[in-house]
């Protein structure tokens, strides 16, 4: 979005970086400090005096306002999104476990990912299910309404804010999910979903390997899901059975 030059390197072994997770960056004027918070990256760029800055165009006013709308998504969108991909057990064993462990290698990945998803469920563990939905769907709205009839949410050039939302959205409404309260509920919001895919064609655009790649691997998850639906209303059949069961 800032046209900042950056190197790609695909790792397999997250463990190695801060917080145990990726992104991570390798700020190279900084004696090489590896940065994992997003406000902290923020930083690096806008200070970076290069030709493009990030936020440089906004006023001191709609600076406060972005720290104030990414306080907000840390505190109320973050859980959500957590649970959806972490903490739902069916949404964990179709997509995230499988997405991960087919990348990391044995039996590195087992221990990551559980070391991982016990500490994500610690996190979440002070609030309701109901509670971190309600919050993430309400979080949801106040974008939506955000962003109006406008390119991206703060008029029509892209800033960090844009950046931390195409983050926690994105991954949200591709990825194929038996349990979507939450994918749903984005999807019904028109303007967020023209915000992804615009921000997706614009700054991500597929090379003809990646979309080959994706096209191979689309059948799999399909199939995936497919089996969790089935799953899913299997179980749906047995609580009724046992609930019909039961003696008043």
């Amino acid at each position: 979005m800032c046209a900042s030059p950056v190197s790609v390197v695909y790792s397999t072994s997250p463990w190695n970086t801060p917080n145990g997770e990726y992104p991570a960056v390798v700020d190279s004027t900084s004696q090489g400090k590896t940065i994992t918070d997003f406000d902290k990256f923020v930083e690096v760029l806008r200070k970076s005096g290069q030709e493009v800055v990030i936020d440089a165009e906004l006023t001191a006013s709609e600076r406060s306002q972005i720290d104030a709308f990414s306080c907000y998504l840390q505190q109320y969108l973050n859980p959500a999104v957590l649970h959806t991909f972490w903490a739902d057990d069916l949404n964990y064993s179709t997509v995230t476990h499988h997405w991960f462990s087919s990348r990391l290698s044995f039996p590195y990945n087992l221990y990551y990912l559980e070391k991982r998803r016990k500490r994500i469920q610690r996190f979440l563990s002070e609030k309701s299910v109901t509670a971190i939905l309600k919050d993430g769907l309400e979080a949801l709205n106040m974008l939506s309404a955000k962003l109006g009839d406008n390119k991206f949410f703060c008029g029509n050039k892209p800033s960090s804010l844009d950046a931390l939302v195409f983050g926690y959205l994105a991954p949200l409404l591709r990825l194929p999910l038996p349990n979507d309260r939450l994918q749903l509920h984005l999807r019904a919001c028109p303007n967020l979903v023209r915000f992804i895919e615009q921000v997706a064609s614009i700054y991500l655009p597929p090379s003809e390997e990646q979309l080959r790649l994706q096209k191979a691997e689309r059948k799999m998850w399909e199939s995936r899901l497919q089996k969790a639906e089935k799953a899913k209303e299997a179980e749906k059949v047995v609580v009724e059975d046992e609930e019909q069961a039961i003696p008043e």
